[in-house]
């Protein structure tokens, strides 16, 4: 990862957190003393409180963490608030594996070290692929394929049901519209 990707990751991760301390500092109320006392955990000059609604916002002055403190139960409870920069450092992180990863297994199919045989590559392939299949006699000669008689008898019975399902359902329709016709021309004498 280049210095430019870092620091552009960590410019766009500190600009939510940025507006949302803003639009606390300018809802900033009077936090309660108690409050105070309970969210700070007796260290009242390590974190600086900013009252938002219901809830407080606290913000470690020594390692710079946000959490949302909310009372619940007679207790504050504080959730730290996600960090986006952390979240883009994790996701480019695994971009950047997953594009290795693909990297190599590119390398490996164009250099033909793809196993030929499913057993002697230790590679499992899934059924039908290409390097599974029989190889015929007549491998690079395009010919048709034919279907057999039980294939064929099968292939008809599947059209004919398809055939008289669309049929009726077509009827239907026909028989809906007709219906709605009816209670449009109705509905226009009656007025």
């Amino acid at each position: 990862m280049t210095f430019s990707k870092t620091l552009s990751a960590s410019i766009l991760g500190g600009v939510p957190v940025l507006a949302f301390l803003a639009a606390a500092a300018i809802a900033q109320d009077k936090v309660d003393p108690q409050a105070s006392l309970a969210v700070t955990d007796g260290q009242p000059g390590r974190y600086s409180l900013v009252a938002v609604g219901d809830e407080i916002l606290r913000v470690d002055r020594q390692n710079g963490t946000v959490s949302v403190c909310v009372e619940r139960s007679d207790a504050w409870r504080c959730n730290p608030v996600p960090l986006a920069e952390d979240a883009y450092l994790a996701e480019i992180n695994e971009l950047s594996e997953e594009v290795d990863r693909l990297a190599v297994r590119i390398e490996e199919l164009e250099s033909g070290d793809v196993g030929e045989t499913k057993k002697g590559s230790g590679k499992l392939l899934p059924p039908g692929s290409a390097l599974d299949r029989p190889k015929s006699s007549d491998e690079g000669q395009d010919q048709p394929l034919k279907l057999h008689d039980k294939d064929d008898e099968e292939l008809d019975k599947v059209l004919t049901f398809t055939e008289s399902a669309m049929r009726r359902f077509f009827g239907m329709v026909r028989e809906l519209q007709k219906d709605f016709q009816g209670e449009d021309e109705g509905e226009g004498k009656g007025n």
